[in-house]
């Protein structure tokens, strides 16, 4: 195991967070059904948990040799402003369903807080490989 794969490092730093907002994007796009859930809220949860997961997975996507090419910023910076969307989602539908405003703010607020961290990680990681 190299330096670069422990835990303080910067790239896990960046690839575990977007790791976890992966997983809460998979649950974004089911939770329509798991919380049987009417209307558009379903619809466009489908389409945004669908959008962050995949962003999402190749932003945690590090074979051996570094991150995946592509500006490393650009996929958490996406998945972060689309929790935004999917907090606010809720609110400009109406959705009178409670259970479903609560997962949207919670997941969205998730998938805010772990982009951001994922975005601190590109950072940090990209700090030391100028360094380097």
């Amino acid at each position: 195991m190299t330096a670069q794969a422990t835990s303080s490092s910067p790239s896990s730093m960046a690839a575990r967070p977007a790791g976890l907002v992966a997983a809460i994007g998979t649950w974004i796009l089911l939770s329509g059904i798991f919380l049987t859930g009417f209307g558009w809220i379903v619809t466009l949860n489908v389409l945004l948990g669908a959008t962050i997961a995949t962003v999402a997975s190749y932003a945690a996507a590090w074979p051996s040799d570094g991150p995946l090419p592509g500006p490393s910023l650009v996929a958490p910076l996406i998945a972060l402003v689309l929790g935004i969307v999917v907090i606010a989602l809720p609110f400009l539908l109406n959705v009178a369903d409670a259970r479903m405003v609560w997962s949207n703010v919670i997941a969205g607020a998730l998938v805010v807080v772990l982009s951001a961290a994922a975005v601190y990680g590109s950072v940090q990681l990209q700090k030391r490989t100028t360094r380097a």
